[in-house]
């Protein structure tokens, strides 16, 4: 099966699974592991539904694992600051440890709560690499994101 094909099957999988998990409810699992990834990488999920237009999927400081996302797509991260802290309390700037693979995207006009940090990231290579962003305390989110 050539690569063109092996990635649009992962992403019909990513795209139907995502569907199931929304038609299931609130109450019905969050996340289904897709089966097959492709060779060499991990296994996956499917990440949240999209909270902004244009975007394949979005995570939370609630998220963690490791989310499939398809070369190209857009993935929306929130993280929102411990419950009635300070905004000096906010997480740190959400980072990607390889821009190779996942790279800072733009949804256009983004102004999130003051307690929120937000991200726009941009899947751009076939991959695995790892979201992080820090708390002052020291408390660390960290997802791996899988690019098929």
């Amino acid at each position: 099966m050539s690569t063109r094909s092996r990635l649009a099957v992962t992403a019909t999988a990513t795209l139907t699974l995502a569907a199931l998990a929304l038609a299931g409810g609130c109450g019905s699992a969050r996340h289904t592991a897709v089966s097959d990834p492709p060779s060499g990488l991990p296994a996956c999920h499917a990440p949240e539904a999209p909270v902004l237009p244009h975007t394949a999927g979005s995570l939370s400081e609630t998220d963690s694992g490791a989310y499939c996302l398809a070369a190209g797509r857009l993935l929306d991260v929130f993280l929102t600051a411990p419950g009635g802290s300070a905004p000096a309390t906010r997480w740190s700037r959400i980072s990607t440890a390889d821009t190779s693979v996942v790279g800072y995207g733009s949804a256009g006009v983004l102004t999130p709560p003051v307690d929120v940090t937000a991200g726009v990231f941009k899947a751009v290579h076939h991959g695995v690499t790892t979201l992080s962003s820090t708390l002052p305390n020291g408390t660390v989110w960290r997802v791996t994101i899988v690019v098929q």
